[in-house]
């Protein structure tokens, strides 16, 4: 265990750009980066967290970021043995993993985490909590996200696009860590 400085929550709130009131694109890189590292090491040993929010990534006290909390990670084996996954934070959940027809195979629970992360990362940009239901958290689940928006104009879209891409309905389109 390693005491760590704070969450990716309270960062973002001390740490946003004056003029923009927004982290900026190479804080999002790095968040997103060190999120990745971790969540890869998580998969390459069969566990997904399946609870990535801002309140469970904390920032140690050399500025790396890290996967904490993980009271709802399972190991991948295990849930395909029992058909039970657990459910976190709906602001964060994949819509396949809302599906209850035990009969229907389990869907990839890493790219499940992946989604997660690119919410979050979502929710950095936008600098506000999404909402637990509604609109906006249909759009986000159906490919209907507007990046054009001025809300995402100071950022690349080399970055939206990998955001897009973690945010995709289809698992099978979702990038890897």
């Amino acid at each position: 265990m390693e005491l760590c400085k704070s969450s990716l929550r309270t960062y973002a709130k001390k740490k946003k750009d004056n003029i923009t009131k927004r982290l900026n694109e190479t804080q999002i890189k790095n968040i997103m980066r060190d999120v990745c590292m971790g969540l890869d090491e998580l998969h390459s040993r069969g566990i997904v967290h399946l609870d990535i929010k801002p309140e469970n990534i904390l920032e140690s006290f050399s500025g790396k970021f890290k996967l904490g909390d993980l009271g709802m990670a399972r190991l991948l084996n295990k849930i395909v043995e029992e058909h039970d996954i657990p459910e976190g934070d709906c602001r964060y959940l994949a819509k396949e993993l809302l599906n209850d027809d035990p009969s229907l195979p389990i869907p990839d629970l890493t790219k499940a985490d992946i989604f997660a992360l690119g919410i979050t990362t979502f929710e950095l940009i936008e600098n506000k909590e999404l909402d637990k239901n509604g609109q906006q958290w249909h759009d986000l689940r159906d490919n209907k996200i507007n990046f054009s928006e001025e809300t995402f104009k100071n950022y690349s879209s080399e970055l939206l696009d990998v955001i897009k891409r973690m945010l995709h309905s289809n698992p099978e389109m979702r990038p890897s860590p």
